[in-house]
């Protein structure tokens, strides 16, 4: 027999927000790395999952490192700080998964928020870095090939590009 207040907090566990993509962002994007708090900016347009962990917050203390990374997105949910996170990341057939902690929460306009979250586990926090860049390459593919057609596109390229252009703009450990 479970209580209830404890079914309510695995119900609200168990379910995922989505941040859209948002395609209208797609020739606007982000910067790479954030200027006020040296994170790195999960592109608007490349599609982001994430869940509150609820029973974490009880079960699994985390074990925060001074030199983690953190990831910055946008959704129209808002997330108190402090809070655990689980963020899944859709990346070639398989979702990447991290787990952090809520220490930024920027108010953007009408149910816009953005969203700062903090990798303090070492492991996470490096995948979290090569996800990123592999998404933000994957953003600036999706615009070349709008801009330049797809008969111009030549994929090595505009990713040699992008590495040289922007690479150094990732935080690093």
């Amino acid at each position: 027999m479970q209580l209830p207040w404890l079914e309510r907090y695995l119900r609200k566990s168990a379910r995922a927000r989505y941040g859209m993509p948002r395609l209208d962002r797609l020739m606007t994007p982000n910067p790479v790395r954030d200027t006020q708090t040296g994170f790195i900016h999960h592109p608007a347009a490349f599609p982001i999952e994430f869940r509150r962990l609820w029973l974490a917050e009880w079960l699994e203390p985390f074990e925060d490192e001074p030199d983690g990374i953190g990831v910055i997105f946008e959704t129209d949910y808002y997330l108190k700080p402090g809070a655990l996170v689980e963020i899944r990341i859709p990346l070639r057939h398989e979702k990447e998964k991290f787990h952090g902690r809520v220490v930024l929460v920027r108010n953007r306009g009408p149910a816009l928020f953005e969203i700062g979250v903090w990798f303090p586990q070492r492991f996470d926090a490096a995948r979290a870095r090569i996800v990123e860049q592999v998404c933000h390459i994957e953003t600036y593919l999706l615009q070349k090939r709008l801009s330049d057609g797809p008969y111009a596109f030549d994929s090595e390229r505009h990713t040699a590009d992008w590495v040289r252009d922007h690479a150094a703009s990732v935080p690093t450990m």
